[in-house]
């Protein structure tokens, strides 16, 4: 009996360590959303997340019967467009330039040292997960988070002559 227990607990050092540890996640919105049918109301929630790994980022949006599920979705699936901008984080953004999608404009400037992120709601936490210290963003038009999340990441492929399909 005492082999079996060795036998089970000595490769315990050798297991793989979860790849999710490292990453980073913030729950930008949570939406309960009812769909009415013939047999009743359907509750279902949709959630956008954005995820951060070492220095690569993205953003998830998936809907779950329930919240867990849902998280569990658009982790996923950001992970799978995780996208690293910067080799090292700059300190501010090159040039000043407007961007929009949809109705959500986007103002971006950059700022003198020492200023900070001068952005609203999501924006200010992109920016902070990029580790880009000083920039500052107007969200001109319409403040939809999911669309001003689309709108900053096309931004910031303009801005790396990246090409990605968000």
């Amino acid at each position: 009996m005492e082999k079996m227990a060795n036998k089970w607990t000595r490769n315990r050092s050798n297991q793989k360590k979860d790849p999710r540890e490292s990453l980073e996640q913030e729950i930008l919105q949570v939406k309960r959303v009812t769909r009415v049918t013939k047999g009743g109301r359907q509750l279902r929630f949709t959630v956008l997340i954005l995820v951060k790994k070492d220095k690569s980022i993205a953003f998830g949006l998936a809907r779950g019967a329930d919240v867990v599920t849902a998280i569990r979705k658009a982790v996923k699936q950001a992970r799978k467009k995780l996208t690293n901008y910067f080799a090292e984080p700059p300190r501010t953004i090159p040039y000043d330039f407007r961007y929009s999608f949809k109705a959500t404009e986007i103002c971006f400037r950059p700022a003198p040292a020492g200023s900070g992120i001068i952005a609203g709601g999501a924006i200010n936490l992109i920016f902070k997960y990029l580790g880009v210290r000083d920039v500052s963003a107007k969200i001109i038009g319409s403040n939809n988070k999911l669309n001003v999340v689309r709108c900053t990441f096309q931004a910031l492929d303009k801005i790396t002559n990246r090409r990605n399909n968000w």
